[in-house]
């Protein structure tokens, strides 16, 4: 990059209308006109506002001071977006507003007197109107319609504040970077772009032949698109910066077979406060997933989120396609023993209606089933493989002395080696969690990389039960549900569209019929325990997972589409009703299907979250 270009984009361009009425483009004046705060005010308002206004631009990644001038001021975004950001307690920042083009920001400010509690940062090149008290005081006081305006604003942002409303709205544009000089995988981004026109959205990418157009030209182009995809052409490159600071996110694209550079390029804009981190487009170019290489794996500084990309493989791209269209499809399994096997049934059911699974987590025996589901096991060699783990085989089988458990837990581990191998979480072809808990810092613990086995080892290690799973620094990880056994917030934190969850711990039938229970002689606890009164294991599972109902209801809250199976007749450690259980989930989640739809991924238009009823296929 050349010193001119890079000071040029570290400088705020200002250009002031004060001193002439005539020196300002006409499309500024037609963009004027789609501000909610100057709807039906007059041409002659907008000319007059210019006068009093500045125009500056600020490139993507600079923070909008708040002093001298810009201290008591409204902003006006005519293009590009302001990301609003607050200070944490625990450190950092967060964002909570992103303000697009055709909004203002600092009016509240500047009618309350109250000292700026927000950073205001560009999160692309961004170009602003500032008004200044007096300015801002002549609009609202000359033309009554904007002070109409204006109060129409602060309604509605009152009710969303009130309701809790948050943002859900697509980003627009994406900058294509690639991490390794010379990549040549234009085709993995049109193929993207293709399932996105697909889907009925108005997209396009652009390259490196269009970089002499202008700012006007560029803005047109994304008015008249839903999705543009910014392609980068060399890591460090004066284009590849400039698709960097037009992009509502980043996705950094390299291949699976070639090293990326260790040594540092101009990285400023992959570090600075954005809506979300930078995603990797990892390229296997043989079609078949090979993992996350080691040479990858070392530049994780420079990236969030993975997706593994297969060349050929269609759904792959359809997969990556939902993820940028804010409609995958994002399934929560809750843990719950023999009652998990409902999760089966539910899923045939979900797959018959045509809905596809994009990312998946669960907790206990509902993250060994998404574990599956990450696998791309179909629904029968699912069915087959639980049912050989956790009926025919006896995972809890090897009784100990109960120094920590009742069961040595080899078994489990065995078990889960058998079927899932050495692969690992991050190796997975879709995004995989589990949740598991830990007794040393009493918080939940989420598993995103390392041995997909072991995980599921802690996330199924009932308390008491099985014994406890240790960390490198020694903390102890045991089952799930004991902090968190249905983890919708923890998705619901990173999903781009519904959240679909399953939850099969429900009402369950734990009771004694004796009030002194626990006290009688060892003789009767005995006959009662063969007659049907809880045994150790059955109270150490229902503890193991029972979790807060306060917790319980919040995190539900969060859900799109909630299935609860009956399960009239199924314990915990019912492991014989493997088939009931399934045939019972399934019936639930057909009956829920009709009622309510299910999650549409297929179309641009419908939105991220709404529901469709679909013909179900024979059982």
């Amino acid at each position: 990059m050349t010193p001119g270009i890079a000071h040029a984009l570290d400088t705020a361009l200002l250009a002031p209308f004060r001193n002439s009425e005539s020196v300002f483009p006409e499309t500024l004046l037609q963009r004027l006109k789609t501000f909610s705060i100057l709807e039906e005010v007059g041409d002659q308002a907008l000319r007059r506002l210019l006068v009093e206004a500045d125009w500056f631009g600020i490139p993507g990644g600079m923070h909008l001071t708040r002093d001298g001038e810009n201290d008591r001021a409204v902003f006006l975004v005519v293009t590009g977006s302001l990301g609003v950001f607050v200070e944490q307690e625990a450190g950092g920042r967060r964002l909570v507003a992103t303000i697009p083009a055709g909004e203002t920001v600092g009016e509240m400010s500047l009618l309350t007197g109250e000292s700026h509690s927000a950073t205001l940062v560009a999160l692309r090149d961004t170009e602003l109107l500032r008004l200044g008290p007096k300015a801002f005081e002549m609009l609202l006081t000359r033309y009554p319609r904007a002070m109409l305006n204006l109060l129409k604003i602060v309604v509605r942002r009152l009710r969303e504040t009130t309701r809790g409303a948050h943002q859900r709205t697509r980003p627009k544009t994406f900058a294509v970077v690639p991490l390794q000089r010379d990549l040549n995988e234009e085709a993995v981004t049109h193929s993207i772009c293709s399932v996105l026109i697909e889907m009925g959205a108005k997209a396009a990418v652009l390259d490196k032949s269009v970089s002499e157009q202008s700012a006007d030209w560029f803005y047109r182009i994304e008015a008249e698109h839903d999705v543009i995809f910014y392609q980068g052409d060399q890591p460090d490159s004066t284009w590849t910066q400039f698709c960097l600071r037009q992009a509502d996110r980043v996705l950094l694209i390299a291949r699976s077979d070639e090293a990326v550079p260790l040594h540092p390029f101009e990285r400023r804009y992959f570090k600075r406060e954005m809506v979300a981190p930078p995603e990797l487009l990892l390229v296997h170019p043989g079609g078949t997933r090979g993992g996350v290489p080691q040479h990858v794996e070392l530049r994780r500084d420079l990236f969030g989120t993975h997706h593994h990309l297969r060349a050929g493989n269609t759904a792959d791209m359809k997969r990556l396609a939902r993820f940028i269209a804010g409609c995958s499809v994002n399934i929560v399994l809750a843990g719950g023993g023999a009652r998990g096997f409902a999760h089966i049934g539910v899923l045939k059911a979900l797959k018959e209606a045509g809905v596809p699974f994009d990312y998946v987590a669960g907790t206990s025996m509902g993250g060994v089933i998404a574990a599956g589901l990450a696998m791309e096991w179909d629904i029968d060699e699912l069915k087959e493989r639980v049912r050989d783990a956790f009926v025919i085989n006896r995972p809890l089988s090897d009784f100990t002395i109960p120094l920590i458990a009742l069961f040595r837990g080899a078994r489990v581990s065995a078990l889960l080696q058998k079927h899932f191998g050495d692969v690992r979480i991050e190796d997975l072809s879709k995004p995989f969690f589990c949740v598991s808990s830990d007794l040393t810092s009493g918080r939940d613990y989420v598993h995103r990389t390392g041995l997909l086995w072991r995980a599921l080892r802690a996330s199924v290690a009932l308390p008491g039960i099985l014994p406890p799973v240790t960390t490198a620094n020694g903390h102890l990880l045991v089952d799930g549900g004991v902090m968190n056994n249905l983890p919708v917030d923890v998705m619901a934190a990173e999903a781009r569209g519904p959240i679909v969850a399953v939850d099969v711990s429900g009402a369950i039938d734990l009771r004694a019929d004796d009030d002194r229970y626990g006290e009688r002689s060892i003789w009767s606890l005995i006959g009662q325990r063969m007659r049907g009164s809880p045994s150790i294991i059955s109270i150490l599972m229902r503890a193991g997972t029972v979790g807060s109902d306060l917790q319980r209801r919040a995190v539900r809250a969060d859900a799109d589409f909630l299935f609860e199976p009956p399960l009239d007749g199924v314990g915990m450690r019912d492991w014989k009703f493997f088939e009931r259980a399934i045939a019972q989930g399934y019936a639930h989640a057909v009956l829920e299907i009709e009622k309510h739809g299910v999650p549409l991924s297929d179309s641009w238009a419908a939105g991220p979250a709404l529901s469709v009823t679909r013909a179900m296929s024979p059982a």
